[in-house]
């Protein structure tokens, strides 16, 4: 038998064909290839195949496998010397049941035409992928597509021989049953022998203790269980594997399951429409009140570590400051980050607040919620609720993400970086809105999972983790109420941010310009109130609680900081009469003037140098001097001026203007401005890597086009003799049946050199095989082999 090669049948396909191939894998024209034996290299490559294995659903994926492990067994012979081992419809849609339907092998009877057209509706969808080849009288899995599926397709182990076993299994459950009974194995032990071959059917690899237990022991002596070897983990015991020919006979003769070409439907109660927009609402609400306060409370910074990432003190203080809890500033500090809000100052290794948030503030409650969803779908970080990315716990792999505390899981920490993040995000909002679409107001804790679970099984046990706390996530930002898909939710789902965010603003109650003054010297604001209000009055007040109803408390020292503003009193009793809802209590508008009366009794200013002379009429001659006007001097008294410029500077311009003065270095004045003001907010590029776009590039019609018309005009293939493609492709399936090959291969001088081998692995350029003459291994060199024949 030799593998045939896939040139011939991709030069052989029609236009339309071509273009359904590229547009399934457009891996395959990005770049252009030549000519179709490119072409047909490049679908050959493992990246390539896996590419395209991650693309498949549940289906088309049980089709593949199956027909894989029917490869396998070889229950089918060869059609032909240029086909390999084929499958034929009929017998696929026999074998991809699950045990119980009547048309098991044996009895005589085909699949029902429903469950057939089914199954030949999935292959061919297959071949259009070019991941299963058509011949005259069956099917073909390329040996790199059979490779990729990995060793255990549909969960059954590998063939007895290939691991070595030397036992005569039986064929049906029935001879299991009859071969445990042998052993005498009887009651309890044969329930858990039974319960242990029902496990193998999902898992056909199992760790067996030292020494082995009762029913390991059993399994063992049966060859139900085949030993491999120590574990490499560096757990106690060794592996052992159950043989395919055992597991096919313990799911009588068949796959074990029945293909559902349509995903499952949702299932679990419905939430109700009105209680999703009020959670929603809530939650809106919830997050842009959490947002502007740890803005507020992120006015001096926040360090880093060496390490990167925000220490567990400052966060804690940053977390009492802004009235939350760690973890919720943790994952706000991330949201922050993620909408542009919080950047790092590359100078002193800070987070500060950047520019835009005064316009962030000064904006309307949509466009505030518009920003930060943008910037959660853009985020290249792993989701602070998912689980702590590995080696950064000490609790060990079996820890559950909950238990492991917030020094594990520092916010901003390099460590997060999580370049998918955003294609993750698409993919949990899709399967939210599927789900949502086919039954209104499902829960999504349930239905999402399943769903991605069918939609893409080989991405989704590379994913699974992160689906529940992106709905977490999602909950936090409104998309998600009480469990279920909102509909501002499903607007940003279907790619129509702008929408979602006018459908909040509507949705959202109008904002306060109103408080409630009270005689304890405090306002109420029962809601939301308007940010040009808010801010006025946070410059007068403390503000007090962190709910929908704000308490701004007056005090003493909180109207010294409005005057100092540049507010008057009478400016200050004319903004509350305006903006409250009773009139201004007597004891508020006493401490308004009290305040008014005692502030600037004491003021500080800023000076850079000072002139000291005990000649009065020289200083008036110096103060007026029109060529002095840029030093900005100020007569503090008959003998003493200060400026605005430093003492170097005042030195110079008294020099240019003719006037010597004595340099006094050790006496200058200092800046009396405050030496810690917040350093500047960095401008440049993102803080974290740049995501991976979660659109997939697809080409275009004129790049198809070009791309076909380029295949056209390339010299046609040869017809397809024993190359060295179909030498590789028959290394593979041999180390994989463990069958010997005659090996054709030439040496530095251009000899031939003809050997038979048992070839073991195929990897890195090389074959390495099994001389069974000789006893001995050997290493070939790829590029060397001529041709490879199976004996």
């Amino acid at each position: 038998m030799r593998a045939a090669t896939l040139t011939d049948h991709l030069s052989g396909w029609p236009d339309h064909r071509l273009e359904r191939l590229f547009s399934l894998r457009p891996d395959l024209c990005h770049p252009p290839v030549p000519d179709f034996a490119a072409l047909a290299a490049r679908a050959s490559t493992q990246m390539s195949v896996l590419r395209a294995l991650d693309g498949l659903d549940c289906a088309h994926l049980d089709v593949l496998e199956g027909m894989a492990v029917l490869a396998v067994l070889g229950q089918l012979s060869p059609t032909g010397p240029d086909a390999g081992p084929t499958v034929s419809l009929s017998r696929l849609a026999s074998f991809l049941t699950d045990g119980t339907a009547p048309s098991l092998p044996g009895t005589g009877r085909g699949p029902d035409e429903a469950h057939l057209a089914a199954v030949g509706a999935l292959v061919h969808d297959l071949a259009e992928a070019a991941l299963v080849v058509e011949h005259a009288t069956g099917w073909q899995v390329p040996v790199p597509v059979a490779a990729a599926l990995g060793p255990h397709p549909l969960s059954f182990g590998r063939t007895a021989a290939a691991l070595g076993s030397e036992f005569v299994l039986p064929a049906d459950r029935e001879g299991v049953l009859s071969l445990l009974g042998g052993e005498a194995v009887q009651g309890e032990l044969l329930a858990r022998a039974t319960a242990a071959l029902d496990a193998l059917q999902s898992s056909p690899v199992a760790r067996v203790p030292e020494p082995p237990g009762p029913v390991h022991e059993v399994l063992l002596r049966t060859g139900l269980l085949v030993p491999l070897g120590a574990d490499r983990s560096g757990s106690e015991g060794t592996l052992a594997e159950h043989p395919l020919e055992a597991g096919l006979a313990w799911r009588h003769g068949t796959a074990g399951r029945t293909v559902h070409p349509e995903p499952p439907a949702p299932s679990g109660r419905a939430v109700s429409p009105a209680l999703s927009r009020n959670a929603a609402l809530a939650a809106v609400g919830d997050l842009l009140r959490g947002a502007a306060g740890l803005l507020e409370a992120l006015g001096g910074g926040l360090p880093t570590l060496r390490s990167g990432g925000v220490g567990v003190r400052d966060l804690k203080r940053l977390a009492d400051a802004a009235g939350g809890t760690p973890e919720d500033v943790s994952w706000l500090l991330e949201l922050l980050a993620s909408a542009g809000l919080v950047v790092l100052d590359p100078d002193t290794s800070t987070w500060v607040r950047a520019a835009t948030v005064p316009a962030w503030r000064r904006s309307e409650r949509q466009v505030q919620w518009e920003a930060l969803v943008a910037g959660w779908l853009s985020s290249g970080r792993s989701p602070m609720l998912g689980p702590v990315p590995p080696g950064t716990s000490c609790l060990g792999p079996a820890t559950p993400p909950t238990a492991v505390g917030t020094a594990s899981r520092r916010a901003l920490a390099p460590d997060r970086n999580r370049p998918d993040a955003p294609r993750l995000r698409v993919a949990v909002l899709e399967a939210a809105l599927e789900v949502s679409d086919e039954q209104p107001g499902t829960r999504l804790d349930e239905s999402v999972p399943d769903r991605q679970r069918w939609r893409g099984p080989r991405q989704h046990a590379r994913s699974a983790a992160f689906t529940l706390p992106l709905l977490a996530e999602a909950d936090r930002l409104g998309l998600v109420g009480a469990g279920a898909l909102t509909a501002a939710g499903a607007l940003v789902a279907a790619g129509r941010l702008d929408e979602a965010a006018a459908a909040v603003g509507t949705a959202l109650p109008a904002p306060l310009t109103r408080v409630r003054l009270q005689g304890d010297l405090t306002a109420v604001a029962p809601g939301y109130l308007d940010p040009d209000v808010s801010g006025q009055l946070a410059t007068m007040a403390e503000v007090e609680g962190d709910g929908a109803a704000r308490v701004y408390r007056f005090s003493d020292a909180s109207l010294h900081r409005a005057l100092e503003a540049g507010s008057t009193a009478e400016e200050l009793e004319a903004f509350l009469e305006d903006h409250s809802e009773d009139t201004i209590p007597q004891s508020l508008r006493y401490l308004i003037r009290d305040v008014a009366r005692r502030h600037g009794t004491l003021s500080v200013g800023a000076a850079g140098a000072w002139l000291r002379s005990d000649d009065e009429e020289l200083l008036d001659v110096i103060v007026a001097d029109p060529a002095l006007a840029a030093a900005r001097l100020e007569r503090l008294a008959p003998t003493v001026v200060v400026a605005g410029v430093g003492p170097a500077d005042l030195h110079r311009m008294l020099a240019d203007a003719g006037h010597r003065a004595a340099y006094a270095r050790n006496g200058a004045l200092h800046d009396a401005s405050p030496s810690g003001s917040p350093p500047r907010a960095h401008a440049g590029g993102g803080t974290f890597p740049e995501p991976v776009r979660a659109v997939r590039w697809s080409p275009s019609e004129e790049e198809l086009a070009a791309q076909i018309a380029r295949l056209r005009s390339a010299p046609q293939p040869a017809p397809s003799g024993a190359g060295t493609e179909e030498a590789v492709a028959v290394l593979h399936q041999a180390a994989r049946q463990r069958t010997e090959v005659d090996l054709v291969t030439v040496d530095q001088r251009g000899q031939r050199q003809s050997r038979r081998v048992v070839p073991l692995a195929v990897a890195g350029g090389r074959v390495r095989c099994l001389v069974p003459d000789r006893e001995a291994e050997t290493v070939v060199p790829l590029h060397r082999i001529v041709s490879a024949t199976t004996v």
